[in-house]
């Protein structure tokens, strides 16, 4: 992690290990804030929220989220996704409102 700050390496580290922890700990995915959001094909890859594998006839969304100080990145299929974020649409950010 060259150049990046010792502080920041060490949210980074503590979010991975609270993400791979926690994986099916839906607490843990609701302290995640959204801040950019991408739709298409599943990737095959298993959900965050149901960790059933999102297969490529599935809608997958991608999240990208703020969790425990650090950026990670979040799979959903869509069902799984508005349970995640209680039934709430998509945020549209303030700076691209």
């Amino acid at each position: 992690m060259r150049g990046e700050p010792a502080e920041e390496a060490a949210s980074s580290s503590r979010a991975a290990r609270v993400l791979s922890a926690n994986r099916l700990n839906v607490t843990a995915l609701r302290r995640a804030t959204p801040i950019r959001m991408w739709g298409g094909k599943g990737s095959g890859l298993p959900c965050d929220f149901c960790r059933v594998l999102v297969g490529p006839g599935d809608v997958e969304y991608e999240v990208e989220a703020q969790l425990d100080g650090a950026v990670v990145m979040l799979r959903f299929h869509y069902r799984c996704h508005y349970a995640w974020t209680g039934g709430e649409e998509p945020r549209v950010a303030a700076d691209r409102a």
